[in-house]
């Protein structure tokens, strides 16, 4: 997958990046992440969101239960107190990406956990949330006000009515469809979120790259972590606003990121975006913002002294040390200096359905 750097143009199309194998393995540790070396105290340098699709998997998420409903938190690498509201967990037999299969958390939460917006600004005066585009004009990962609707009238995306207004489509009824919009879906909080783990990681064969709006893994808060945004181009010109956190509703009604949202400042700030802040996540560079779809612990861009983080491969992840794993475990860190701020990919093996909306 493509990343989006420092304002060049972009082009989020669908792209699984490239992971060296040999490193990312060597540099995981054990096989279920920790470091070798106990004595270690340092980290070592070791479709869609648019109209029709979704982002949900609607597939069942495991094979069978096992015999008695167990507590996940016995597993020292995924904590279940570390979670906000969660709603149950419980270990279940599950199919792997290689094949076989073994024990999953399976982590149910309640939709749209924490507060968001704002996404679509009324008029071409006002200042919105972000959005990600890829048009010939003024491409990039951009604030929403009137440079983002001029770029893409000059691309002939007319975007902006007679009076002055965006054209806002939130999903609830039909819509001209001669136009594009900025894509702002209502909220189901029905829902249910159901994700499943591996209770052990283990390096897999080869590093799984994440597509566009894929899932990459789970917040301590529950909010799904997905890859890019979709395409602009690829989507006629409508263009899905994210929050200054980087979350935006699925047209499922369930809130979700685009961004390792504790980081959100500071990538704002690395890429000289100063008209919003993230203001309903707390932000903390160094901090655990959840885990992956492989369970391997997710980190923001920074190290616990803010230092930038050693010796990561290609899917933004080493070994060392963290606050809540000082004997030091393998883990990935939020992207600095890129938009979205994502890992490209996950080293570790997945389940075969790693979430579902129900």
């Amino acid at each position: 997958m493509r990343r989006l750097a420092l304002l060049p143009a972009l082009l989020p199309a669908l792209l699984l990046s490239a992971c060296d194998t040999e490193k990312t393995a060597a540099d995981s540790g054990l096989t279920d992440g920790r470091d070798s070396d106990a004595d270690a105290d340092t980290d070592s340098d070791t479709d869609s969101d648019t109209d029709s699709d979704t982002d949900s998997d609607t597939d069942s998420d495991t094979d069978s239960d096992t015999d008695s409903d167990t507590d996940a938190d016995a597993d020292p690498i995924l904590d279940t107190s570390r979670f906000n509201g969660l709603v149950s967990s419980r270990t279940v037999t599950c199919s792997l990406s290689d094949g076989t299969s073994g024990d999953c958390h399976e982590l149910t939460f309640a939709s749209n956990p924490v507060a968001e917006g704002p996404y679509c600004p009324a008029t071409v005066s006002d200042v919105g949330g972000l959005g990600v585009y890829d048009g010939a004009t003024g491409a990039g990962f951009q604030v929403m006000m009137a440079a983002l609707w001029n770029s893409m009238e000059a691309d002939g995306y007319d975007i902006v009515d007679g009076s002055g207004n965006v054209r806002i489509d939130d999903f609830s009824g039909q819509v001209d469809r001669r136009y594009p919009y900025c894509l702002e879906a209502l909220a189901d909080d029905s829902l249910t979120l159901v994700f499943t783990i591996p209770a052990v990681p283990a390096v897999s064969g080869s590093p799984d790259g994440i597509g566009e709006v894929e899932l990459m893994g789970v917040s301590l808060d529950g909010v799904p972590i997905n890859g890019d945004p979709p395409s602009v181009v690829a989507h006629q010109g409508n263009i899905p606003a994210l929050d200054p956190c980087g979350g935006h509703q699925d047209p499922a009604g369930y809130y979700h990121w685009h961004l390792i949202s504790n980081s959100a400042d500071a990538l704002l700030s690395d890429v000289g975006i100063s008209e919003v802040r993230c203001a309903n996540m707390a932000q903390d560079t160094a901090a655990l913002a959840g885990y992956a779809r492989d369970g391997y612990p997710i980190y923001g861009e920074a190290e616990a002294d803010g230092s930038a983080p050693a010796g990561l491969d290609s899917c933004s992840g080493h070994t060392g040390a963290t606050a809540e794993f000082p004997s030091g475990i393998y883990h990935y860190h939020a992207v600095q200096g890129a938009a979205p701020n994502i890992p490209t990919c996950t080293v570790g093996r997945t389940a075969t359905s790693s979430f579902t909306v129900r």
